[in-house]
């Protein structure tokens, strides 16, 4: 079941990851090695620490615009708008968190997991905003997030959904495993504020890409990554 509270689950509990301050987010990090195990990056969990970051909340805006056309959901994003969303979605929900990915001192994305349930969680929200830093940096943090995942909250499967149009993101997936599982047509739905598509039938259907479904498994994912 999707959207499941995690309270009560033998499980990590993520609010005690999302703090008030950067100097005590740094504790709750994830480091990001390469295959020589050097330390190339930080995942450093959001929290309220964030919301008065407006470094962060500009360059979190900025990325969102420039990527815009690959989300289901789709609005004029801005420094309130960031902030509205990472406060009620990213921070004040218990089944979800994101990480602010750090190259030494200097944001350069962020990749994140929502929906997390005691057996299953949703890769989400992954941008990498700018240059600089390892050439496999978004494949090498992505699979220190689905480690953590699989190890630390004990999930046995990891979904996503991605648009078909999205071919650098798929690629990334299907190098941990990740496979499809279904595939759905979608319709643009225009309201005045923002733009949807939405999960429809073949008749209803306004675009020519789809919304895939995909998924790996914690024993698909550790076979690909540590053959």
């Amino acid at each position: 079941m999707l959207g499941t509270d995690l309270k009560g689950h033998n499980m990590i509990d993520l609010s005690t990851m999302k703090k008030e301050t950067f100097i005590e987010a740094l504790s709750y990090s994830l480091d990001v090695v390469d295959e020589a195990n050097n330390k190339i990056a930080s995942l450093i969990p959001i929290g309220n620490w964030a919301l008065k970051d407006s470094g962060l909340l500009s360059s979190f805006a900025i990325w969102r615009k420039m990527f815009m056309r690959f989300f289901l959901t789709q609005f004029i994003a801005s420094e309130e708008s960031t902030h509205g969303y990472l406060k009620k979605l990213s921070i004040g929900q218990s089944n979800r968190i994101l990480f602010a990915i750090y190259v030494d001192d200097f944001l350069v994305g962020h990749i994140g997991l929502s929906n997390i349930t005691k057996s299953k969680a949703e890769l989400d929200n992954i941008i990498r905003g700018v240059s600089g830093g390892h050439k496999d940096l978004m494949y090498l943090s992505e699979k220190t997030l689905l480690g953590w995942a699989f190890l630390t909250l004990n999930v046995k499967i990891i979904d996503a959904q991605v648009m078909s149009k999205n071919f650098m993101a798929l690629s990334l997936h299907e190098r941990f495993g990740f496979k499809s599982k279904e595939r759905h047509p979608l319709k643009k739905v225009i309201s005045e504020s923002s733009i949807a598509y939405e999960v429809c039938d073949n008749k209803a259907a306004t675009e020519k890409f789809f919304v895939d479904i995909i998924e790996v498994s914690k024993e698909d994912f550790t076979r690909v990554t540590t053959s």
